[in-house]
């Protein structure tokens, strides 16, 4: 959540708080900015909380959804909580529909941008949109009363393709559903035009936020050890799995094969009784003597 002045607000989805990023606070002009990923045909509600448990004035909320107006809430003194139907006891205020009537309201929602080429719409989008801004002042209560009448729906509708700022939602309204009895209240600000705080967040795709690296990146998968599988002999013939000897054993194994290339080189160097009883040839020797012969390499 963001916090200043005592006062916090968030914005939640599904009944959760979303994540807030890149929060950065001006103090110069009591305002607080952040990022919020966002999900199309998502509902979402606005809240805020006052943390001071006295206070000797009440909180007015005035609630802007891609820079239109749709209204506010009242969070009265604590001694003057039993002066007004509205009141709540746990200091915190929720706001999640346009009010259309006393009884009746349309959920905030998140929705898909909807872009043309049309040039009618070159220059309508405002340039808050993307926005969620909440303004708390200093108020005085003057009067309660039920609300009478019907307040309008803002709402963007086209937006042309060459002013959307890398925005690809916006703030649309769900169908129209029964509430509780809604209050109205007229109000003095006791600073002027000037809020106690301000709250700004600014919503955009998940994935369009971690391009920007305004979210960061997951780390990379980690590599999997490997893993050592029993071998088989190739040699040995197809699907003959090869049990492992100790080193002791295979050096003896070395060994026998060895001897046995050994004994098999001796038996063809000695000569039989027919070349015995042979005379001996004078051979013509040329050039150097290159002997023939197979080669056994003990290593």
């Amino acid at each position: 959540m963001l916090s200043l002045n005592d006062i916090s607000a968030w914005i939640e989805v599904d009944g959760k708080e979303l994540e807030q990023y890149g929060v950065e606070e001006d103090l110069n002009q009591s305002q607080v900015t952040c990022w919020i990923p966002t999900q199309a045909d998502k509902g979402f509600s606005v809240v805020f909380k006052d943390h001071l448990a006295y206070r000797d004035h009440s909180l007015g909320s005035f609630l802007y959804l891609d820079g239109s107006s749709v209204g506010g809430k009242v969070l009265h003194s604590p001694t003057r909580n039993g002066d007004f139907p509205d009141s709540v006891t746990n200091r915190t205020v929720v706001q999640k529909g346009q009010t259309l009537s006393a009884t009746s309201s349309r959920p905030f929602m998140f929705a898909k941008l909807e872009l043309t080429d049309e040039d009618e719409y070159l220059y309508q989008a405002s340039m808050h949109l993307g926005e969620i801004r909440i303004h708390i002042y200093r108020v005085q209560p003057l009067e309660s009363y039920v609300s009478q009448h019907c307040f309008g729906v803002p709402g963007h509708g086209k937006v042309h393709e060459r002013s959307k700022k890398a925005v690809t939602h916006c703030v649309s309204y769900g169908q129209e559903a029964k509430t509780a009895t809604q209050y109205s209240c007229r109000v003095t600000y006791l600073d002027g035009n000037t809020p106690l705080v301000t709250f700004i967040f600014k919503y955009r795709d998940f994935s369009l936020l971690q391009a920007n690296g305004i979210i960061p990146m997951p780390p990379p998968a980690k590599k999997k050890a490997a893993i050592f599988e029993d071998v088989l002999d190739l040699t040995a013939g197809d699907g003959v799995q090869v049990k492992p000897e100790p080193v002791g054993e295979g050096i003896k194994i070395v060994d026998n094969a060895t001897k046995k290339r050994t004994a098999a080189l001796s038996k063809r160097s000695k000569p039989n009784r027919e070349s015995e009883a042979r005379p001996a040839k004078r051979i013509k020797r040329e050039g150097n003597f290159v002997p023939t012969g197979e080669v056994i390499d003990l290593t």
